[in-house]
């Protein structure tokens, strides 16, 4: 075990508000931006992603204290993926919208998109910039069995975990 202090230390509140503002944010302009969602269909839930927040950093805790490890951020964003899936913080509220398929899928497109967005940014996936690299849009096959995956079938935090290891630009081709 660790020589960490055995008391759990949870975060701070100017962290702890930073880190849910930076949330809200990345899932408003994902839902605006990349699946065309007007403020007035959909409600995040804050409660459920402060419950995702104190998860993470107990999971991360736990690493620190049983393995004696800390974590990279493709696992700490493999951690989010897959409390976002569990707690589902975005709910559809548009009559017209609740029960289409797609629409039922807006969690796991998000856990998604938190996940490659700090692979990309970590160099794990080269985008694609018109002659190579990786074209991360809803017609990738990839992206569309993991979402599929992610809302139908069951992954542990263990397995998200090693997927957010394993994922790089040759998974989408």
């Amino acid at each position: 075990m660790s020589s960490v202090s055995d008391k759990y230390q949870p975060l701070d509140d100017t962290e702890f508000l930073a880190i849910l503002r930076r949330l809200i944010q990345e899932f408003q302009h994902y839902l605006h931006n990349s699946l065309g969602y007007n403020e007035d269909q959909y409600f995040i839930s804050e409660i459920d992603l402060i419950d995702i927040i104190i998860r993470v950093h107990k999971r991360l805790a736990y690493f620190r204290y049983f393995h004696n490890m800390r974590i990279n951020d493709r696992k700490k964003a493999a951690l989010f993926a897959y409390w976002v899936i569990k707690l589902r913080p975005v709910k559809i509220i548009h009559n017209g919208l609740k029960n289409q398929i797609e629409h039922i899928k807006v969690n796991e497109k998000l856990a998604l998109n938190h996940l490659l967005l700090v692979l990309v940014k970590r160099g794990r996936i080269k985008l694609w910039d018109g002659k190579d690299g990786a074209k991360v849009d809803g017609e990738n096959e990839f992206i569309k069995e993991l979402v599929y995956s992610f809302r139908f079938r069951n992954f542990s935090i263990d397995s998200m975990i090693v997927l957010a290891d394993a994922i790089c630009t040759q998974s989408f081709l």
